[in-house]
């Protein structure tokens, strides 16, 4: 068997879900399954007042829905969700039952394997009586043995026949994970399955098939997913594990919604929040490329996050060489500084943008993040930064002078205001010609988002 040369990419994007966030984050109590049902309460209340935060994927112990006060709140639909029904070969049931399940899953993860084991069975009759449709998500969180199952399971959609590898890597989980070669195992039995065998290994190292498991990844981080099995019901975010009688209240609540119906009892609905506004001002300092540019990254950062940092260093140069200075992408820095986790980030934004008004910007962006550590836990970090305005050649005293009187103040505050308009919660987060893609991704993910835009998908 040849080996998998791109697994360290999607492996990467799995072990990169990383950005900062002053966001709350719900925490586990206990893990009785017999508690599990009524984790929801506590989790989708959480989702309704911040659906985009983080949340712990486990479950809590606390009262059934029928039992709580008040009611369990279901969180408003995310906006657009419908556009993740794009995957018709991994889906089942019918395209127009009133209710849409999408699974974000790991085959090596127990808890998804309990979804399929336990609360699958119970909703076939659904899918099958044309109430529901499902559709299957990769979500590989678990190591190198994960992403080659994903991407297994996407040489069988490829072949016409999904749901046969499906439920044959999670019943057989014991039997193929921590085997040592994942691959090899596969392989061993994809033939008895049915499948074309050569065509399989083929498919397994070809760039559709990586593509096609990273853009099923990129929508678990627009929607802020921190772990399997994680769920989209109907456009409502549902992170964690549920048993079979809580998702089929969860389903029977979002049927009568759909048509119209009264709500079963003990069941509320969030409010709907405004969509999300990306129609962002222009930057005056905080801009790279060519305004002719096909292409336009907004990127929402915090100079004191190490997430950001991570992307500044590794990732933007090669954006830089690759796409902004062939005229393809015009990067636009946005300030959202995270006062509650990152005392001196505002400030550091302040400074980045008395340096702009020096014609120094970047400069100054990439003194900031480079002496990070200098500044970030140092009370008189202004000392700091004044010393890098003075490194760069600036004139001292103005760059002072607009640092003690807040001169740009207000047009940091402005940033933060945009990104919480357009449902930024944690950095870095980018917009991609308008569409978001949250955390240090690496540069083949940003590559692959940027190459969609340009061929306007």
């Amino acid at each position: 068997m040849k080996p998998l040369p791109t697994l360290l990419l999607l492996l990467s994007l799995v072990l990169l879900l990383a950005a900062c966030t002053g966001l709350p984050v719900a925490q586990n109590a206990a893990s009785s399954d017999e508690a599990v049902a009524a984790a929801v309460q506590a989790t989708l209340t959480a989702v309704a007042g911040e659906s985009s935060a983080s949340v712990a994927a486990q479950p809590a112990e606390t009262p059934t829905p029928a039992q709580s006060e008040p009611p369990m709140q279901l969180p408003a639909p995310v906006p657009d969700w419908q556009s993740i029904d794009n995957k018709p070969a991994a889906s089942r049931g019918s395209a127009d039952a009133p209710v849409v399940l999408v699974e974000y899953s790991d085959f090596q993860c127990p808890w998804c394997t309990r979804f399929h084991s336990e609360v699958m069975p119970e909703l076939e009759p659904l899918i099958e009586g044309g109430e529901l449709r499902f559709i299957y998500k990769q979500f590989p969180a678990l190591g190198p043995d994960s992403v080659t199952a994903a991407l297994a399971s996407e040489c069988a959609l490829a072949q016409g026949d999904f749901w046969t590898l499906h439920d044959w890597l999670f019943e057989q989980q014991n039997g193929w994970k921590g085997s040592g070669n994942v691959r090899e195992v596969i392989a061993q039995s994809v033939a008895a399955l049915g499948y074309d065998a050569p065509a399989f290994d083929t498919c397994l190292d070809a760039p559709e098939t990586m593509a096609a498991a990273v853009a099923d990844f990129q929508e678990t981080q627009k929607f802020g997913f921190r772990g399997t099995p994680s769920f989209v019901l109907n456009g409502r975010l549902i992170p964690g594990f549920l048993p079979a009688e809580t998702f089929l209240g969860l389903i029977a609540v979002s049927a009568a919604e759909a048509l119209g119906q009264e709500l079963p009892a003990g069941y509320v609905l969030a409010p709907t929040p405004p969509p999300p506004d990306t129609d962002f001002e222009d930057e005056e300092f905080a801009v790279d490329g060519s305004p002719d540019a096909p292409v336009t990254i907004y990127e929402f950062s915090d100079y004191q996050c190490p997430f950001c940092l991570r992307f500044a260093q590794e990732t933007k140069p090669q954006i830089d060489e690759q796409y902004i200075a062939t005229g393809k992408v015009r990067f636009v820095y946005k300030d959202f500084p995270i006062d509650s986790i990152h005392a001196q980030a505002r400030l550091a934004s302040e400074a980045a943008e008395c340096a702009g008004a020096q014609d120094a910007y970047w400069p100054m962006h990439d003194s900031l993040f480079a002496g990070k550590d200098e500044w970030a836990d140092n009370l008189d970090a202004a000392a700091v930064f004044k010393g890098y305005a003075a490194e760069l050649g600036l004139d001292s005293a103005a760059f002072d002078s607009c640092l003690d009187d807040g001169i740009y103040s207000d047009e940091v505050q402005a940033d933060l205001e945009e990104g919480q308009a357009a449902g930024v919660t944690g950095t870095p987060s980018f917009f991609i010609n308008g569409q978001m893609l949250v955390g240090a991704q690496p540069f083949e993910v940003i590559a692959q988002a940027i190459e969609n835009a340009l061929d306007g998908k």
